[in-house]
């Protein structure tokens, strides 16, 4: 139980913490589920690590604990609620998670509150994704829990003192100056393809700001009015993984757009299979879509399971129609038949292939090609996670990857064996390309290369029996 001293703290400045709740074995099982069920893959030259929520079916490292139990066991711990009621009291709901991996060179989530609704973006104030009965006084909580340490080095929160108090205005600035623009992940999710995004118009040379480091299974708890934020991971290898989840009363409306019929939230993703759990007290309100845990059949259980084994590199994938077909049953069972206009088969040979197998299921209903697909998964070979990838097939996916940005297309629309030619690679992409991955190889490579060994697989090659 908190004493009145931790009370008067939380009161006063708005956070407290660190608290010890959790054991190293308890934080191991939630660090197991994240990181069996997430790849680290380089985005913008800085690696990241890519979730994905497979209720929402999204990529993304909000509400893993829709599916994920480890997750929700954790947030749902009287360890955490007992304290939560002393604070927020007796019925409270859990609405919201997210995972903030910083890995080394990442950079900083900057100052930012939530205070009378929760929009901590702004892209689109007419959808708020709280909206608060005019009758209460304000209540969203966040615990924030350390899965790594959490230091001064790799970027521990920092809260300004107070700041719950008071309702700083915001200031609309280019998209690559946002607050969430450092942090690769959260930049996907929040900032999209916008062109601009939002600031807090705060100064904190004005306000006694205090850094919180955390131990592994230490939590910190806060108030969304407070002033917090997180400086960039300067450590060379040290990576800093935390979870946080939100809570608020049941007299909380939660998206409330999606009452009227509207389920897109503000940063485009569909929230319908959103739901929130209670974890403590009751629900005398019922405006909220309230459950213990996800509503998926086991067909569909078992679907995102096996897909997760694909989507994260678990499994040895098949080739040729063995692995168009895996696709295409995927495709069929997330969205049913085939509404895509025809590919050009010469310009995306690939995709057009694709494009018939797809077409050959129409009619096939959304849960046997599950069914299909988890039978297929299931015969695959398991990968060896610790065994490298080698360095020739580390250049192709970076290769693949840049041409796949360059372009803006899908990354399994990028021919390996085509020459460079065919993508119509300009001089100055060309050379970009060059320097870039000259770069991240730390060598030199000649501005030619892209002349002398004209396609993915042989430029690869060359840059491995040369190296």
């Amino acid at each position: 139980m908190l004493t009145q001293n931790q009370i008067q703290h939380f009161e006063e400045k708005g956070w407290l913490g660190p608290l010890d709740l959790f054991t190293s074995s308890e934080v191991e099982s939630v660090k197991k589920c994240i990181e069996t069920n997430s790849s680290i893959k380089e985005v913008e030259g800085q690696p990241m690590m890519m979730l994905y929520n497979n209720v929402l079916n999204l990529n993304t490292s909000r509400d893993l604990h829709l599916f994920h139990q480890p997750i929700a066991e954790m947030f749902k711990n009287n360890k955490i609620v007992r304290l939560l009621n002393q604070l927020g009291g007796d019925n409270l709901l859990l609405w919201n998670s997210n995972v903030f991996c910083k890995m080394p060179g990442e950079g900083e989530i900057k100052w930012h509150q939530v205070y009378d609704s929760y929009d901590p973006s702004a892209y689109d104030p007419q959808k708020p994704a709280l909206l608060y009965p005019n009758t209460e006084d304000i209540i969203n909580i966040s615990v924030w829990i350390a899965l790594d340490d959490a230091t001064l080095e790799n970027g521990c929160l920092h809260f300004a003192n107070g700041t719950h108090k008071e309702k700083f205005g915001r200031v609309q600035v280019p998209a690559e100056e946002g607050m969430f623009a450092g942090i690769k992940n959260h930049k996907m999710v929040w900032q999209g393809r916008r062109k601009y995004s939002v600031v807090f118009d705060f100064d904190d040379n004005e306000w006694e700001v205090e850094a919180v480091p955390a131990r592994m299974g230490q939590a910190i708890i806060f108030t969304e009015r407070v002033m917090h934020s997180s400086p960039p991971n300067k450590s060379k290898q040290q990576r800093r993984l935390g979870i946080n989840g939100r809570y608020v009363p049941p007299s909380v409306q939660v998206y409330p757009h999606r009452l009227k019929g509207d389920f897109i939230d503000e940063n485009f993703h569909n929230i319908k299979k959103h739901f929130c759990i209670l974890v403590s007290g009751q629900d005398d309100y019922g405006i909220n879509v309230v459950r213990d845990s996800h509503d998926l059949d086991n067909i569909e259980l078992e679907f995102q399971t096996m897909s997760n084994l694909v989507r994260f590199g678990h499994v040895q994938l098949p080739k040729g129609k063995k692995e168009i077909e895996l696709e295409t049953l995927y495709q069929q069972a997330m969205e049913g038949d085939c509404l895509e206009e025809e590919p050009d088969p010469i310009l995306q040979p690939r995709k057009y292939i694709q494009w018939q197998a797809w077409n050959q299921l129409k009619g096939m209903s959304c849960s046997e090609a599950m069914k299909q697909y988890s039978q297929i998964v299931a015969k695959l070979p398991v990968v060896d996670q610790k065994k490298e990838l080698p360095l020739e097939e580390k250049i192709k996916a970076w290769l693949v990857a840049y041409i796949a940005k360059v372009f803006n297309i899908e990354a399994d629309e990028v021919n390996s064996t085509l020459p460079f030619e065919r993508y119509a690679l300009g001089s100055a992409d060309a050379a970009n390309l060059v320097a870039e991955l000259g770069a991240w190889l730390e060598r030199d490579i000649p501005a030619t290369a892209l002349y002398s060994y004209p396609t993915i697989e042989f430029l690869a090659k060359h840059l491995v029996s040369s190296s």
